[in-house]
C-alpha cells in the first residue's frame, strides 16, 4: 500500500511539473500575430510589427504614418509571465503601461487595466491574413476606436 502511494504521488508530481501550462500551450494568437500588419487610419497608414523573442514572448512596435513622417511610435511586449498573458506598452517616454489578459472569447484576447486613462481595453483577433484590433475605456464600446489591418509580410 505504501509503495503504491509513493508511486501514484512520484507521477502525480512528475506529470504535473513536465506539462506546459494549458494557457501556454493554446496560446495561438501571438504566434497568429507575429508579421507585419498595416491598414488605413484617417488620413494615414497604421502598422504593427511583431516578432518572436522567444516560446512566449513577442515584441511590437506601432506607428502612425502620413505620408513619409512617423507621426507616433509605441513599443509593445505581449508575454506569458507568472501564469498569465501581458501586453506591455510604452508610447516612447518613461512610461510603461501593462494590460492583463483577462478573457479570450470568439478568438478575440482581450486585455484590461482598469487604473489606464485610456485606453483601458485593448482586443485582438487574427484570422488568416486579417487583424482586427481595437482600444477602448471601461467596456469594449466606451470610446471604441477599431484597426483593420491585413497582413503585409
Amino acid at each position: 500500500m505504501r509503495t503504491t502511494c509513493c508511486l501514484l504521488f512520484f507521477l502525480v508530481v512528475l506529470t504535473t511539473s513536465a506539462q506546459v501550462p494549458l494557457d501556454v500551450a493554446v496560446a495561438d494568437l501571438p504566434a497568429k500575430l507575429a508579421g507585419v500588419w498595416e491598414g488605413p487610419l484617417g488620413d494615414g497608414r497604421y502598422r504593427e510589427v511583431w516578432t518572436q523573442v522567444t516560446m512566449n514572448t513577442y515584441e511590437g512596435v506601432a506607428r502612425m504614418i502620413q505620408g513619409e513622417k512617423v507621426l507616433s511610435e509605441e513599443q509593445m511586449r505581449l508575454t506569458f509571465f507568472a501564469g498569465q498573458w501581458l501586453l506591455i506598452a510604452s508610447t516612447g517616454d518613461t512610461r510603461i503601461t501593462s494590460f492583463v489578459r483577462v478573457e479570450v472569447k470568439d478568438g478575440v484576447w482581450v486585455f484590461e487595466n482598469k487604473e489606464h486613462d485610456f485606453p483601458q481595453r485593448i482586443g485582438y483577433h487574427v484570422e488568416g491574413d486579417v487583424l482586427r484590433a481595437y482600444i477602448a475605456g471601461s467596456d469594449d464600446q466606451a470610446q471604441r476606436m477599431d484597426f483593420l489591418l491585413q497582413r503585409v509580410r
